[in-house]
């Protein structure tokens, strides 16, 4: 049971890292600052935004539902806010990840901010 839970982390940082689209993110995508980090009221309107956009997808605790991967992986822990913004508003279609661009950027980074405090 605790190989497969190694092997099932394993893929899904591969999925979310290698073909879960960051690996499409621009370099200057990396630089952008989150102006919420850190901001309690943000994660709280991240959290209710995850539990109405990413939840049926991702699981409601956020560790992955059948091909989606867990947002509570390394690959996820290691990207830059920017990144994690980048992929929001642009998606990865390959991947099944709609893009998020119809969110004002407010509601996007505060995701971000949510998901930046996410532990494995």
């Amino acid at each position: 049971m605790r190989v497969r839970a190694l092997v099932f982390t394993f893929a899904a940082a591969l999925c979310l890292g290698r073909a879960g689209g960051l690996d499409q993110v621009p370099p200057e995508a990396d630089l952008l600052p989150n102006p919420y980090q850190g901001q309690r009221s943000a994660e709280m309107a991240g959290a209710k935004l995850y539990r109405r956009y990413c939840a049926s997808c991702h699981g409601k605790d956020s560790s992955g539902a059948g091909p989606h991967p867990s947002l509570r992986s390394p690959a996820v822990a290691a990207a830059s806010p920017g990144a994690l913004f980048w992929l929001l508003r642009n998606g990865s279609l390959r991947r099944g990840m709609p893009s998020w661009s119809h969110l004002p950027d407010q509601q996007r980074w505060q995701l971000v901010t949510y998901l930046k405090t996410l532990r494995q």
